[in-house]
């Protein structure tokens, strides 16, 4: 039985996690994993909600094999790597490193799922309904996909509930910025393009006064490397 207090986690709470999905190739004999940077919300005691978009790969693994990994991860570096990795990435970030990836068999699904390895813990869920809402963000109105999911199994791999300090969260939030930067950049609004990276200059000035974070400073260092790339 999940109990998600196990993981700390609160009710109607948004956490951000590291998911992992699959697609199978190769007529069926690979699995090839998926590492995308996520929010998460408990809902109804047991389920997880989580909200993929349509054009994302992490959508498209849930869509066709209804299983995706829950990865709580207290290195800050690694969402980057999640996060800013793309097809056409302007810094040769085409993939997450397959260094960081495991399989864990799940007996239910008579698989071995794809996990982060130095997750602290694991839940993986399975979608059990779908449904659609209306999300107003910076830029504009937009329909998201809804999943809710049934955890199938977890596992808690380390003992801890490491929360994020405050250079590492700020670091965090510089990834997230960074995300938008590129599709304000796509949708060439220079307004929303030139607001985002004012914030995210802002914060990279104060992570670099903290200082001592290494992982917090290389994530600025990976994430700057990112912005400099994008044009408007």
């Amino acid at each position: 039985m999940f109990n998600y207090q196990d993981f700390g986690l609160k009710e109607g709470n948004l956490y951000e996690i590291i998911a992992t999905t699959y697609s199978i190739i190769e007529n069926g004999k690979e699995i090839k994993p998926n590492a995308s940077c996520m929010g998460i919300r408990m809902i109804d005691g047991e389920q997880i909600q989580i909200s993929p978009f349509y054009n994302t790969i992490t959508y498209k693994n849930l869509k066709e094999y209804n299983t995706i990994a829950i990865n709580f991860v207290n290195d800050v570096y690694l969402y980057a790597l999640a996060a800013l990795k793309e097809p056409d990435s302007p810094i040769d970030l085409t993939e997450f490193p397959s260094k960081y990836y495991d399989f864990k068999y799940i007996e239910s699904r008579a698989m071995d799922v794809p996990y982060i390895k130095k997750a602290w813990g694991l839940l993986v869920g399975e979608v059990s309904h779908e449904f659609q809402k209306t999300k107003d963000n910076n830029f504009g109105e937009i329909v998201v996909p809804v999943f809710k999911l049934d955890v199938i199994f977890t596992e808690k791999l380390q003992e801890t509930h490491k929360l994020f300090n405050r250079a590492e969260n700020l670091a965090l939030e510089v990834i997230i910025l960074a995300t938008r930067l590129k599709i304000a950049s796509e949708n060439h609004n220079q307004t929303q393009f030139s607001k985002i990276y004012e914030k995210i200059k802002d914060s990279i000035d104060d992570i670099e006064r903290f200082g001592y974070n290494k992982r917090a400073l290389k994530t600025i260092e990976l994430v700057n490397n990112y912005i400099t790339k994008l044009k408007i």
